[in-house]
């Protein structure tokens, strides 16, 4: 199958996901900054480049895009560009962030942008199931390990760990759609 997915495939979560999906056989086409897709600068046509690269690929692993919210802008061209052009058999799989269940105060847009992916997820999930239209799934995920600086002493999910979940969602029969996944470390100590 070929596979498109935001991030950079020499860092972060996409590194053991990239190198996960390729030892299986995979095509991997990975946009962002690295390759000349910089959604900071220009963000309204680097979404439409990745829209259009979308339509040649069976599956979207939106992994990043954060900077006001253009993960869910992207997501919402990419579902949009597969249902105007009659393509229904393609799946869409949002990483987004436990943050997005926290309804204390938040004043950092980050939980915000990931609120509105989980919702557009949920939204579009559905559509997967009881109609002809492209399976969305979302996976929340907490704290992973390449955050553990920012989090001292917060027990993180190994990024390797995350790529196997994202991988187990991918490789289920196209009769069944997990439509949302929520992971997180145990805080407390474990026996």
């Amino acid at each position: 199958m070929k596979i498109l997915i935001t991030g950079n495939k020499e860092k972060d979560l996409a590194k053991p996901l990239v190198e996960r999906l390729e030892a299986k056989g995979h095509e991997c086409l990975c946009v962002s900054r690295a390759s000349g897709h910089d959604f900071e600068k220009d963000p309204y046509d680097v979404i439409s480049q990745v829209a259009k690269l979308a339509r040649d690929c069976d599956i979207f692993i939106n992994l990043y895009a954060n900077y006001f919210f253009n993960q869910t802008l992207l997501a919402h061209k990419v579902y949009k560009a597969w249902v105007d052009n009659g393509l229904t058999n393609k799946m869409m799989i949002n990483i987004g962030s436990t943050t997005d269940r926290v309804r204390r105060g938040k004043t950092n847009l980050y939980h915000y942008e990931k609120l509105a992916l989980r919702e557009f997820s949920q939204g579009h999930a559905l559509p997967g199931v009881w109609d002809e239209a492209p399976r969305v799934s979302h996976i929340s995920f907490g704290t992973l390990s390449n955050r553990s600086e920012q989090n001292p002493g917060r027990k993180t999910l190994p990024l390797e760990k995350a790529a196997d979940y994202i991988l187990w969602v991918m490789e289920q029969p196209k009769e069944f759609h997990i439509n949302e996944i929520s992971i997180d470390p145990v805080q407390r100590n474990y026996p």
